[in-house]
């Protein structure tokens, strides 16, 4: 299993990474505390600019381009409530910065837009967590007691607390990641690789890690494949 650097999220994948269920997921998302993003394909975007006539106080807008767009856009927070109250919305308009407008101009009719095509960037995820400590200290059920920091220099499982060089701690995240995956064992060399490690044996990499042992948080089939000691079956 490859290790992805994805640019966006699923809300299941959030989900599962910060053990969240969706209506604390919805909350964050209807206070305006999470940006919630779709992914377009091919539609006309146009963006411009609010003033304000200065005799009668009412806005008007001043258009700055007219693009055909493929990529995330941003979703207002209210537009982001009735997808979430509703199941679907149609969307006309994204969010944008103040006295800014991002207005769909085609299709006409807006966009049909369902829970299911709702995704978080992963500028965002990074951002909220750091704010709220969501993959800090926080022991979370999907993680079947597993916990860490951020950057996995410290975590614990079963009541054990290990401190992590930089290579250690990327081993971790890695096989942290294969567990939310659902693909628990993972090949060691592989593993090894992917965290920038020189050495080809899990043992050398961990042999500074005593006490408690690391071979409490990481176990082998005896095979060349590694998982973090967890059981799956209390999740």
């Amino acid at each position: 299993m490859s290790f992805i650097e994805k640019d966006y999220f699923t809300l299941e994948e959030i989900e599962a990474r910060w053990g969240m269920p969706r209506r604390d997921l919805v909350y964050l998302a209807e206070n305006g505390l999470l940006k919630v993003s779709i992914r377009l394909f091919g539609v006309v975007i146009e963006t411009g600019y609010i003033e304000e006539d200065a005799e009668t106080g009412q806005g008007f807008t001043v258009p700055c381009s007219q693009d055909r767009f493929k990529g995330l856009q941003d979703l207002r927070d209210f537009d982001a409530y009735k997808i979430f109250t509703n199941g679907s919305s149609v969307i006309s308009a994204f969010d944008a910065p103040h006295m800014e407008y991002s207005h769909l101009l085609s299709p006409e009719a807006g966009l049909h837009v369902t829970t299911k095509e709702l995704v978080i960037r992963r500028e965002e995820r990074d951002r909220v967590e750091l704010k709220h400590n969501l993959t800090g200290d926080v022991d979370h059920p999907s993680n079947h007691g597993f916990k860490h920091n951020k950057d996995f220099t410290e975590v614990s499982l079963s009541g054990k607390t290990y401190t992590l060089g930089p290579i250690q701690a990327e081993v971790v995240a890695r096989l942290h990641q294969s567990m939310l995956d659902g693909g628990m064992w993972r090949s060691g060399k592989q593993v090894l690789a992917e965290a920038g490690s020189q050495s080809h044996r899990m043992q050398d990499v961990f042999k500074s890690q005593k006490n408690p042992s690391w071979r409490d948080l990481i176990v082998s089939n005896k095979r060349g494949l590694y998982r973090l000691n967890v059981d799956v079956r209390k999740s």
